[in-house]
């Protein structure tokens, strides 16, 4: 079966997120598993903001939360030892006109940044040259996450093989079965890899910590969660999954 773990070993991989904590969120065991050996580059697309968890925080306005954000992104880079932080600098959907409710129902194709985000989406993959791209699945519906989704997707004429990994902690609010169908029939993906990350989860959680600016126990609880049914019965189990477009010709 694919191994995900060894993938990240052996290939140079291009991790795509959303925001800082995406990654750690959603695919951090496989990271820590790795144990610093893992030839990766972290590109992060909307790292300006103005939500923070501390109220303190948010009311210190946009430049400190996002210069908060990339000291911690910086340091949870250098704690997994990748090899490159890529910021993209743009602004998230909380400076785009959004509020917590309308960010995860909007309709992408109607963002007026969508162009230039799918533009410089697939710029920084060209420049990046990766072996392997790994990327938000968009579970949940978050504005942010499916315009970068839709961004990978779109540029997959490059000759990059694409992964898309289920987004934390969003994939935890849904039912394994409306997930399934939605990356199934929604987004046109089938599973790839189940990687069992149980003897590093503490390590991962560790990392989650690393965003002390958005980490909660809330969502270390629904990440734990999703963890441990994704493992399914194995005791103590606890597992990530990413999932690879259909093979061509299979309906969506």
């Amino acid at each position: 079966m694919p191994d995900l773990i060894t993938e990240l070993r052996e290939h140079r991989t291009l991790l795509i997120a959303p925001h800082p904590d995406d990654v750690a969120y959603s695919c951090g065991g496989a990271l820590a598993a790795c144990a610093g050996a893992a030839r990766a580059v972290l590109l992060t697309v909307f790292t300006r903001s103005a939500w923070a968890l501390p109220k303190r925080l948010r009311a210190a306005g946009p430049d400190v939360i996002s210069a908060r954000r990339r000291e911690e992104e910086l340091r949870y880079c250098r704690a997994r030892g990748l090899e490159r932080y890529v910021p993209l600098g743009l602004d998230d959907a909380s400076l785009r006109g959004y509020d917590d409710d309308t960010e995860m129902t909007a309709d992408p194709a109607a963002d007026p940044a969508r162009e230039h985000i799918a533009r410089v989406v697939a710029e920084a993959v060209r420049d990046l040259r990766p072996d392997l791209l790994l990327a938000p699945a968009a579970v949940g519906g978050h504005v942010d996450h499916r315009l970068v989704h839709d961004a990978v997707r779109e540029s997959a004429h490059d000759g990059v093989r694409r992964l898309y990994y289920e987004d934390l902690p969003y994939a935890a609010h849904q039912a394994p079965a409306d997930m399934e169908k939605t990356l199934t029939v929604e987004r046109g993906l089938v599973p790839y890899a189940t990687t069992d990350v149980s003897h590093v989860f503490q390590e991962k959680v560790r990392g989650m910590y690393v965003y002390g600016s958005q980490t909660d126990e809330e969502c270390v609880r629904e990440v734990t969660l999703h963890a441990r049914r994704t493992a399914g019965s194995a005791p103590g189990g606890r597992a990530e999954r990413v999932w690879a477009p259909a093979p061509a010709g299979r309906a969506r």
